[in-house]
C-alpha cells in the first residue's frame, strides 16, 4: 500500500468518525441506550484505530524503504544507463575502428599487390636481362672469334696478296723474259664453271670442274704466222703442273734453250696477225684452294700468262 491509500483510509476512518459523533449528539436520546454499545464501538474503533494507525506507520515506514530503494534503484537505473550509453560508444567506435581496419586492410592487400606485381615484373625483367646479358656475352664472344679469323683471314689474305704481289713480278719478269717480243697472248681471261657442261662460274675449288682460258693475239709480226702449236699450261702457287689423266707433253724453246712441257691441251692453230683463241678444258683432277696461273706456250716460248684464285 501506498501513502496515498493509507491517507485515504484515514480520512474515510476520520468520517466514520465524526459521522458516529454527529449521529450521537443527534440521538442524544438515544445515546443513554445504546452508550455501553458505543463505548464497546468506541473501544473497538480505538483499537481499529490503533491497529490502523500501526499499519499507517509501518506503511510508511515501508514507504520510506521503498522510496529509500526507488532513489538506489533509480541511481542504479541512471548508471546502468551511463553504461548502457557507455557501452554502445565502445560499441560504436569499435564498428568505426573496425571499419577503418577493414579499409587499412583493404588498402594494405592492394598495396600488397601490387608490390608482388611489381616484383615479377622485376623478376622478368631481371630474367631478361640476364638472358639478353648472356647473349651479349656469347656474341660478344663470337664476334671476339669472328674478328680473330677475320684478322687471321686478313694476314692470310695479305700475305696472299703478297705471294701475288710477288708471283705477279716474278711472272711479268718471265714473261718479260720468255716472250717473244710482239708475238705475244694479251686480254687473257681465266673462267672456272660448275659441272661438266656448266655454264655457272665459280671459285670454289670443290665445285669445279671446266676452266675456259680466251686470249687475243694481236699484230703478230709475220715471221710468226701460219701453223704453229699453242699449249695451255696450269700450274699451282707453288709453279708446278696441274697434271690431267692424258696431258699433253711438249718440248719448246724458252731463251735459246729447251724446256719439257706438261699441258692440259694442246692443238694447232693457224696464227693469224689479230685473232681470239680459246681453251675449254674438261677437268679430270680435283683442285685444291688457292692460286692458279694458266699460261700460254708455243714451241718458240711464251705468249702470256693469268692469275686466278679458288677458295
Amino acid at each position: 500500500m501506498n501513502k496515498r491509500t493509507l491517507t485515504a483510509i484515514a480520512i474515510i476512518l476520520g468520517l466514520l468518525f465524526l459521522g458516529s459523533l454527529f449521529w450521537g449528539l443527534s440521538n442524544n436520546s438515544k445515546l443513554t441506550e445504546a452508550n455501553a454499545q458505543m463505548s464497546e464501538e468506541v473501544d473497538q474503533l480505538s483499537l481499529l484505530r490503533d491497529k490502523l494507525t500501526r499499519e499507517v506507520d509501518s506503511l510508511g515506514t515501508a514507504y520510506e524503504a521503498a522510496a529509500a530503494d526507488n532513489v538506489e534503484l533509480q541511481g542504479q537505473l541512471a548508471e546502468a544507463q551511463d553504461q548502457a550509453k557507455r557501452a554502445l560508444y565502445d560499441m560504436r567506435q569499435a564498428q568505426k575502428s573496425r571499419r577503418n581496419d577493414n579499409e587499412v586492410a583493404y588498402q594494405m592487400r592492394v598495396q600488397i599487390e601490387d608490390l608482388i606485381q611489381t616484383r615479377a615484373t622485376l623478376e622478368r625483367s631481371i630474367s631478361e636481362l640476364r638472358a639478353e646479358n648472356d647473349q651479349l656475352r656469347k656474341d660478344n664472344v663470337t664476334l671476339r672469334r669472328d674478328l680473330s679469323e677475320a684478322k687471321t683471314q686478313a694476314y692470310n689474305f695479305e700475305k696472299k696478296a703478297d705471294n701475288l704481289e710477288t708471283m705477279t713480278k716474278s711472272m711479268e719478269a718471265e714473261i718479260e723474259r720468255m716472250t717473244l717480243g710482239a708475238f705475244k697472248a694479251t686480254a687473257i681471261q681465266v673462267d672456272m664453271f660448275r659441272g661438266n657442261k656448266g655454264t655457272k662460274v665459280t671459285s670454289d675449288a670443290s665445285r669445279v670442274k671446266r676452266m675456259n682460258v680466251s686470249f687475243d693475239l694481236v699484230d703478230v709480226p709475220s715471221e710468226f704466222l701460219g701453223v704453229r702449236p699453242i699449249y695451255l699450261v696450269l700450274t699451282d702457287q707453288s709453279g708446278t703442273p696441274v697434271v690431267s689423266q692424258n696431258p699433253v707433253r711438249a718440248k719448246v724453246i724458252v731463251n735459246g734453250a729447251e724446256m719439257d712441257l706438261i699441258a692440259l691441251e694442246g692443238r694447232d692453230v693457224n696464227v693469224e696477225r689479230t685473232q681470239r683463241i680459246s681453251f675449254t678444258h674438261e677437268l679430270d683432277v680435283k683442285l685444291a684452294a688457292g692460286f692458279y696461273r694458266a699460261q700460254i706456250f708455243t714451241d718458240l716460248g711464251l705468249l702470256g700468262s693469268a692469275n686466278v684464285q679458288l677458295r
